[in-house]
């Protein structure tokens, strides 16, 4: 019997490789999966420096898991109606320097979201200061192409 995969062990692997990097997209067909490797990332990066996981997902359980409050305000409320960054960024326990952004309270609008203007100059932020921003988005979200690009 194959034992079942540890995807969070797969992100600390692929950990290694992003020191230099300031902002991430983790893309996957399953939400739990993909926020599993996001976490991984960030558990590993957190230790050296800040990271930031935004939860593109639509309330990811391993990422919401880590936010200790129902129906927080998260990266939705943040572009739609300007709720600090600060304010959705909830400290994940014994992590170091590591941040979970929750989904929020509004329903995702892919179109809109991921075609924000905005998402250019939280990256440049995150690069500024030497921070990770990772994303955890789904692989079936439209202008997928475009968020990435813009990080």
């Amino acid at each position: 019997m194959i034992p079942p995969m540890d995807w969070e062990q797969e992100g600390r692997d692929l950990s290694a490789t992003l020191d230099q990097c300031h902002s991430v997209v983790v893309v996957g067909s399953d939400p739990v999966a993909t926020a599993q490797v996001a976490l991984g990332i960030g558990r590993v990066q957190g230790r050296r420096r800040r990271v930031a996981i935004a939860d593109l997902l639509g309330e990811a359980p391993p990422l919401q898991s880590l936010v200790g409050i129902e129906d927080p305000h998260g990266i939705v409320d943040s572009f739609l109606y300007g709720v600090s960054l600060n304010k959705i960024a909830y400290p994940v326990p014994d992590a170091g320097e590591l941040f979970v952004m929750p989904s929020g309270t509004e329903p995702f609008d892919y179109e809109d979201l991921f075609l924000n203007p905005r998402w250019r100059r939280l990256a440049a932020g995150f690069r500024e200061v030497g921070a990770l921003l990772v994303l955890a988005a789904p692989a079936h979200a439209r202008h997928l192409r475009q968020l990435v690009d813009a990080t």
